[in-house]
């Protein structure tokens, strides 16, 4: 209580005093000590109120301390506005959001730290908000004074101030910039996740083991192969160290070898080498591996790409082969010459299944290098906040994905053909729309410069399996604009029952030399070594052309160009 409230209460307590001093003049001296006793007792009563409401003031002023603690010091930012968007009252943590001292903030308009553009969402959301009581939570761009702008969620409701009388809206602002540049990055995590979970899908189809280890040789990637030669499930086989856990410095002697077998001086993995692959029960297969070192656009080494074959079954068969040799050294001339050449036989088998590794390693190691490039870019470029970027890279892992698919379908098709399991299904269709939509299909493939032009005098119907036939095609195509810069020019023309499709390129030509192995599977002529295929394309071909009954025959000079002449019977 101030001491000009005491004083008046003195004042008070003296007139009622006085107005009842007529009474007291009366009293008798044992009236007068009762009302003695009696005041004394009123007045420690009075003092004991006094304290009371001492104690009451000083907890208010606790509790007033410590809401202003709680308001200024929440983590989250708060502040109360007027209904004309002035601020009447924020704490420091919104102070801070917005990097000015309160005492610049206090009086100011709202609208002042928002964005440009923003202020018709905030006076729109607060007039329904005065409106119905609750201001819902909605998102705006808000300005830091140095840190620039950044996106703020608010929320409120509408309550009376106690000391105006007046609504005010209690505003809560949280920062969640963050929280949005996660939800993106978590939006392109999951697109990489699928992207991967598609390279994967078509690893799984290839016929060898094919795995990814890191620079720490940890493995990130292995197809259902190598699961299935392991014996274990994916989980339990990925961020296992490949060396320590699958592979034995034992040979098969049982002698141990050194890391220095399949290391060079560099610790990069040599290209090529053989040991022990450790599977579940203690089952041990020898493969023999080929090694690719991925790099970065620094030439540092990211990690390793591994293709493996299984040859423990030929390596058993190559030493009983060997044993059946060293007891037959005494058979007879026509004997061994049989003899000889069942090895030679073996050796070109050797050598195709050494030529399809080191080319499966070689073509799948572009479009995996350039996906394993583009994925640690993607995430440098995240890092960065450099958003703008990424999609280029995207576009990347999809083209390489599209190549992978590819090599895939010739692989695939090549293993149907040398099954027998491919069957003719013929029908009766127009060949022209028919070649039409086929060269539709191959525009995808054509440079800048080309074009293809189709030739056909007269109305041509055919009678055969379409699906092969737009396979034939569609493989003499992709060659013709693969290995010529000018257009490829299509003829077709009916011979009695015989249907001649000539495919023309002036391209690059083959070398004479090599005319004779061209529908060999694996080969590719020595002047296309640099330009990307599997060498299995005219094999397919080939073995398409029998399966509907006709011939294949093709003319071509070095540097002139390639002429292929297809001629099929129209059998009814």
């Amino acid at each position: 209580m101030s001491s000009a409230d005491e004083h008046n209460l003195r004042a008070k307590a003296e007139a009622k005093i006085r107005a009842r001093s007529h009474a007291i003049q009366n009293l008798t001296l044992e009236e007068s000590k009762s009302l003695l006793h009696e005041l004394e007792v009123h007045q420690v009563e009075l003092e004991m109120q006094n304290e009371e409401l001492r104690e009451a003031q000083h907890r208010l002023e606790e509790v007033r301390d410590q809401y202003t603690d709680l308001f200024d010091f929440a983590p989250i930012g708060y502040l109360v506005l007027t209904e004309k968007v002035i601020i009447r009252n924020i704490n420091l943590t919104a102070c801070a959001l917005l990097g000015i001292e309160r005492s610049f903030i206090i009086g100011k308009p709202f609208s002042a730290y928002i964005s440009n553009g923003e202020s018709r969402t905030l006076f729109l959301n607060l007039r329904k908000a005065f409106k119905t009581g609750v201001l819902p939570s909605f998102e705006i761009e808000m300005k830091h004074k140095s840190k620039g702008n950044f996106t703020a969620l608010l929320q409120g409701i509408i309550t009376i101030d106690q000391k105006t009388n007046n609504t005010v809206c209690r505003v809560s602002l949280i920062d969640i910039t963050e929280l949005k540049k996660a939800e993106i990055l978590q939006l392109q995590h999951k697109s990489l996740q699928k992207e991967k979970q598609k390279i994967q899908e078509y690893l799984n189809l290839a016929p060898v083991v094919f795995l990814l280890i890191d620079t720490d040789y940890k493995v990130q990637m292995i197809n259902k192969k190598g699961c299935d030669l392991l014996r274990y499930e994916n989980p339990e086989i990925l961020g296992k160290h490949w060396f320590d856990h699958f592979i034995s410095f034992t040979d098969i002697n049982g002698t141990t070898v050194t890391q220095q077998h399949i290391k060079n001086e560099k610790g990069l993995l040599n290209p090529c080498f053989e040991s022990l692959l450790k599977c579940r029960n203690n089952e041990m297969r020898l493969m023999s591996w080929t090694n690719v070192t991925l790099l970065d656009d620094n030439n540092k080494p990211i990690g390793t790409l591994i293709a493996g074959e299984d040859i423990t079954e030929r390596k058993k068969l190559e030493s009983r082969q060997q044993k059946y040799t060293e007891e037959l050294e005494d058979i007879v001339a026509e004997r061994t010459e049989e003899l000889k050449e069942a090895l030679q036989q073996e050796k070109i088998i050797s050598e195709m299944k050494s030529a399809f590794v080191s080319m499966a390693s070689h073509e799948f190691r572009t479009p995996l290098t350039s996906i394993l490039s583009s994925t640690i870019l993607i995430e440098k470029y995240n890092d960065l906040k450099e958003n703008t970027k990424v999609g280029k890279h995207v576009e990347r892992i999809k083209s390489s994905v599209n190549q992978l698919t590819n090599i895939l379908e010739d692989f695939l098709s090549m293993e149907k053909l040398e099954r027998g399991i491919v069957t003719t299904s013929k029908e009766t269709f127009d060949l022209k729309a028919f070649i039409f939509d086929t060269i539709e299909e191959c525009n995808w493939m054509l440079k800048e410069t080309q074009n293809i032009n189709y030739i056909q005098k007269s109305p041509i119907e055919v009678f055969m399996d379409k699906k092969i036939l737009r396979n034939v095609l569609l493989n003499l195509i992709s060659n013709a604009t693969k290995y010529s810069q000018t257009d490829v020019e299509i003829r077709a023309s009916l011979n009695k029952d015989i249907l001649n499709i000539d495919i023309e390129d002036k391209g690059i030509g083959i070398p004479e030399n090599e005319h004779k192995h061209l529908f060999t599977k694996f080969f590719r002529a020595k002047n296309v070594t640099n330009i990307q295929g599997t060498g299995l394309g005219l094999s397919i071909v080939k073995h398409y052309v029998d399966l509907l009954e006709g011939t294949i025959a093709f003319s071509s000079k070095l540097g002139e160009g390639s002429t292929f002449k297809l001629m099929l019977p129209l059998h009814t």
